[in-house]
């Protein structure tokens, strides 16, 4: 199965960051990034994302970003 996932901060502050990811027909959810601890919240899930697949997708893709820059982008993608 092919995954595409675009990843968009909407809201940052000391201690967190918060995202929507979606699809590639739209369909969206939010996380929130813990900077202490690398740890995300699902705040909303994605309508079909029923396994969590995109969601364990984007904060992978956000952890990377975290451990390797010390910094959450503000768009950022996954692809496989």
């Amino acid at each position: 199965m092919a995954f595409y996932i675009r990843i968009l901060k909407t809201a940052e502050d000391e201690t967190s960051a918060t995202f929507r990811f979606e699809d590639s027909r739209g369909a969206a959810g939010t996380l929130r990034f813990s900077k202490a601890d690398s740890e995300a919240t699902l705040v909303t899930p994605m309508p079909g994302d029923d396994h969590g697949n995109h969601f364990v997708r984007a904060v992978a893709k956000l952890r990377r970003a975290w451990d390797s820059d010390g910094a959450l982008p503000e768009k950022t993608e996954w692809a496989s």
